[in-house]
């Protein structure tokens, strides 16, 4: 009996072709016997292979990551950034293409990398965004770019030059989204504020300035970025001069957060801010405690008596706390035209830590100073200069500098030269060694609300603001560098659609708090959920999901994924 033919792309195991049999000839009756031989072979994989290719619903044409992009829009809609979008931007500006889905796209791409809108236009012809956001079609590079100019760029919308995504409209749409978050049972307790700056090659202008530099780029223009968040979503930011001061820019922020919590009813006197020692001054502090409760803490020069105070009287606050447990002191201190309750709290694998920076420190800038001492230096502005890049800011009390004159021969003539001077002052240095490990929070929380161990976890959450920012800078999960940008309308409209794209992230984990899982592993496990589009045995395209491992598959079950893949 003859064996049917499997066409190649259909098998799965080494196959021959039936045997070829021979041909009667026409000068014989009786053709010679024949062995069978084989024609060709094709292999084409195992047993299991065979039945994925045959239990397959049909031929694949294109892969798409969906994963991120499906949580995303998934997490836009949630939060009500969509519905803000719409609601307060233009609407009649781009010839049937939806806003929302424009601001949407900008979003998103800059999640997925770091591209420009020419590449942007090209990512969006090739990405699931097309699958999940039908329109008229992907606009081209050109057109893109034009639209999102209209939006955010330089000014063509509004006399004034400051694009679409002005000032006033992206705190009304944060203050929606805000109300949304509400809504959904975030309750507000801990407000956390921090800054931070970002460089560009930019032109300059107002917001782009020569300032310290958080990045070690001293020539570059810089940015700044203030950020509130609730809990670890952000909430409120405001992009200003790079050169403007902490305490300054917390003051205009502030009055923006407490207007924005008293149009949504929101009982602020529940509430507790909690910031860095840079936002201190008593301006600031009078103006939180008017409208809720505040946590700080103080630097090393406030806090010099406290840190004197032995170790043996420190008690155990949080035993199983991250990093170590804390010990801490209780006690008041007075200050900023007010008396606050101060916690003293002690790591000692922070004490650690510190000490050996700064031994590393101190060890290098002593070296180095006797090595310049070796060749004197012949211009004494010259030598000052080296002398303070040497020493970091934070240690510079700790070492006193100066500059020794000494005579040369050159050229026969006697000439002046210059020596460094370095030591470290003793006392500044028991006083700095005194302090490792240890932190003096200020609270105006009387113990009898709020405990010790409470206090601590409020100071510790404003971490979350710095992980923000750490993710905000780096390019696998939402950049805000490099900039495509090149005028100030843009910049801040440029760093807002950033820090929305963070707190989607953001809210994603929320929504996964029972099982809780982090940044990485949610960016990561979500790149990993693939559709696949294939040509069914009909002849019509279907989308089907490609293999998913356990975690993926949790993701896509508990995000409701599967309601966005198209019919």
């Amino acid at each position: 009996m003859g064996r049917a033919v499997v066409p190649p792309y259909e098998l799965g195991v080494r196959v021959q072709d039936c045997p070829r049999l021979p041909l009667p000839l026409p000068h014989r009756e009786e053709a010679p016997p024949s062995r069978p031989r084989n024609v060709r072979q094709i292999y084409v994989g195992n047993a299991d292979t065979l039945l994925r290719k045959l239990a397959s619903p049909g031929e694949p044409l294109k892969s798409f990551e969906f994963g991120k992009m499906a949580a995303l829009l998934h997490a836009a809609r949630e939060t009500g950034l969509l519905e803000a979008f719409s609601r307060f931007c233009p609407r009649s500006l781009f010839d049937g293409y939806s806003v929302q889905h424009l601001l949407f796209f900008q979003l998103a791409a800059r999640v997925e990398k770091t591209l420009s809108r020419e590449a942007m236009a090209e990512w969006l012809d090739e990405s699931a965004l097309s699958l999940l956001l039908p329109a008229t079609g992907p606009p081209s590079p050109r057109t893109l770019r034009r639209y999102l100019k209209r939006l955010y760029g330089a000014g063509e919308g509004e006399k004034r030059g400051e694009g679409f995504l002005s000032r006033s409209v992206t705190h009304r749409i944060e203050s929606h989204v805000f109300q949304t978050l509400l809504k959904k049972g975030l309750e507000p307790r801990w407000m956390l504020f921090d800054t931070t700056n970002f460089f560009a090659d930019h032109q300059g202008g107002r917001l782009m300035k020569r300032a310290k530099s958080k990045q070690k780029r001293r020539d570059k223009l810089h940015a700044g970025l203030g950020l509130v968040t609730l809990g670890n979503l952000p909430t409120l930011s405001e992009v200003y001069p790079a050169n403007e001061g902490d305490a300054k820019v917390f003051a205009r922020v502030f009055d923006t957060l407490v207007k924005r919590l008293v149009d949504l009813e929101v009982a602020t006197e529940k509430l507790v801010m909690v910031f860095d020692r840079g936002i201190n001054s008593r301006e600031n502090f009078e103006k939180v405690t008017e409208a809720m409760h505040v946590i700080a803490s103080l630097n090393r020069q406030q806090a010099q008596k406290l840190y004197q105070i032995p170790l043996q009287r420190y008690e155990g606050v949080v035993p199983g706390a991250k990093g170590g447990p804390v010990r801490g002191f209780p006690s008041r201190w007075n200050g900023f035209g007010q008396d606050w309750r101060v916690l003293v709290t002690y790591r000692e694998g922070t004490a650690e830590r510190e000490a050996k920076t700064w031994e590393e420190i101190r060890n290098r800038v002593l070296t180095k100073a006797e090595g310049w001492r070796k060749e004197p230096a012949h211009k004494e502005k010259a030598l000052w200069r080296r002398l303070s890049e040497l020493v970091p800011k934070p240690y510079q009390a700790e070492f006193e500098v100066s500059v020794e004159t000494v005579k040369l021969q050159r050229k026969g003539k006697e000439v002046p030269g210059y020596l460094p001077v370095v030591r470290v002052n003793a006392q500044a240095e028991a006083r700095l060694r005194a302090s490792f490990g240890k932190t003096a929070i200020i609270t105006d929380l009387p113990k009898e609300e709020v405990s010790d161990a409470e206090v601590v976890e409020g100071f510790v959450a404003r971490s979350a603001v710095e992980d923000d920012f750490r993710w905000l800078k780096d390019r696998y999960v939402v950049s805000v560098k490099p900039f495509w940008v090149w005028h100030d309308a843009t910049v801040a409209g440029h760093t807002f659609l950033c820090v929305m794209g963070l707190l989607l992230l953001r809210y994603l984990q929320w929504e996964l708090r029972k099982d809780p899982v982090t940044m990485k592993e949610l960016v990561e496990g979500l790149e990993r959920i693939r559709v696949v589009l294939v040509r069914t045995p009909e002849g019509k395209p279907r989308l089907v999901l490609e293999k998913m491992g356990r975690k993926e598959a949790q993701l896509f079950s508990r995000l409701n994924l599967a309601q966005f893949i198209p019919a």
